[in-house]
């Protein structure tokens, strides 16, 4: 009983009753206790119904009706609704349509045969309580369910194949029909990474067209790329990076009014007060140049207090990226970079071209990158870390940095070309 309130299977016999004996296809669904039984439906009314084209459209229309009847129920109105496997054909795809029922995204997930052969081979069903499991990716933890698992009859290597046959063909059509709202995506990989790639598409507001000077914030581990990344992002786009640490140094060596108060602070090596910090960094954004073109703003803010004096000063980033690194991974990009005291060459001892094992011998490690200064650096950020996310909120984008330069670059660049999530998920 809980498998024919959990499918509203009472429902689907009304809809299906003027067609069928209700007692047959209860009887199948409570038997076969199928994980989608509208699909389940679908498949076995085709076979049944034969060519008979009056009776196929027939079953078309009153499984649109209940469809577009359940979408018209309070939870899907409210809180959207995802279609699995329907439609599957140009003929379902029109229907719906003329019942007005056109999606926001249509998700085409795509695979090679022989990865759904492999993949069906493993597949089996607990004939208990109808609970499916992949030998290979999903196994029961108990012995006592393996041992009891049976295999599914839909899973036939040559039915497979011809389905496979029969999907590619229609979907070139259904792909024609939802061009404007189709995505492709390659289901040969890991079900979590598959499942981040779609979230980030369905999660991702439609483009603006309206004017936009982009204010980045760029948030980090030191060691992240931070600085890499602010100098790709000024060569392609024009943007105006502002490294605070650079900018703080700028003003000592100008010897301005601000620069001698922070000298004291810098030869000390003790932190400038934020409140001094933050007219300098406030001055540099409200020149010329990056009102003109926008600004990518580096190793500033690093705590919630700093960002509400940039708050303060009416400094408000439309982006604030953060680079997502583990905590070690930062701390061995850091220890393991040299620098060249002749030629000022920098390079990593992890990534030595024949060039730098010449001159290994004489290159020297910064003094901030040994070990005993970047342990409270990175510690430091990680204390202050959620503060500034939650303080930022919606604004906040968070991107793999652990990849290739030019891989996190896209994935920056996608979020501060396209519009922001409609949800934020990184808290």
């Amino acid at each position: 009983m809980d498998y024919v309130e959990k499918h509203s299977i009472f429902e689907l016999m009304q809809v299906l009753f003027s067609l069928f004996t209700f007692q047959r296809l209860l009887k199948l669904l409570i038997i076969n206790r199928p994980g989608d039984p509208i699909s389940y439906l679908i498949r076995y009314l085709e076979k049944d119904v034969g060519d008979g084209s009056s009776t196929e459209n027939a079953s078309v229309q009153k499984l649109i009706a209940a469809l577009k009847k359940r979408l018209n129920e309070s939870d899907c109105e409210s809180r959207g609704y995802i279609i699995v496997d329907f439609p599957r054909c140009e003929k379902e795809a029109k229907a719906l349509i003329n019942e007005g029922i056109f999606p926001d995204y249509a998700i085409f997930l795509d695979a090679p045969l022989l990865t759904l052969i492999e993949r069906a081979s493993g597949e089996r069903m607990d004939p208990d309580n109808g609970d499916l499991y992949n030998l290979l990716h999903n196994p029961p933890a108990d012995l006592a369910v393996e041992r009891r698992l049976v295999k599914l009859t839909e899973n036939d290597e040559e039915l497979i194949k011809k389905l496979y046959s029969e999907y590619n063909r229609q979907m070139v059509l259904l792909k024609r029909i939802y061009s404007s709202v189709a995505y492709e995506f390659n289901a040969d990989q890991p079900i979590n990474d598959l499942y981040h790639s779609v979230l980030a598409k369905v999660n991702q507001s439609r483009r603006s067209v309206a004017l936009q000077t982009p204010k980045v914030v760029l948030l980090g581990y030191p060691g992240a790329g931070k600085h890499t990344q602010a100098h790709l992002l000024a060569k392609k786009y024009g943007l105006i990076p502002v490294d605070c640490g650079q900018l703080i140094l700028r003003e000592v060596a100008n010897r301005s009014s601000v620069g001698n108060i922070m000298k004291t602070y810098v030869q000390k090596n003790i932190p400038v007060p934020d409140a001094i910090v933050s007219e300098v960094v406030r001055n540099r954004l409200n020149k010329i140049d990056c009102i003109t073109y926008g600004w990518i703003l580096v190793g500033y803010p690093r705590t919630r207090q700093q960002a509400e004096l940039l708050s303060s000063h009416k400094v408000y980033p439309t982006r604030v990226i953060l680079m997502d690194i583990h905590q070690s991974c930062a701390s061995e990009r850091l220890s393991g970079r040299r620098i060249d005291p002749i030629t000022g060459i920098c390079f990593h001892t992890a990534f030595e071209s024949m060039e730098d094992v010449c001159i290994s011998q004489r290159a020297l490690q910064r003094l901030n990158d040994e070990e005993d200064a970047i342990s409270p650096k990175l510690s430091r950020f990680t204390a202050n870390r959620d503060d500034i996310i939650v303080y930022y909120d919606s604004c906040v984008v968070k991107v793999h940095a652990d990849r290739d330069i030019h891989t996190v670059f896209e994935e920056i660049e996608t979020a501060i070309v396209n519009p922001l999530p409609r949800f934020n998920f990184v808290k």
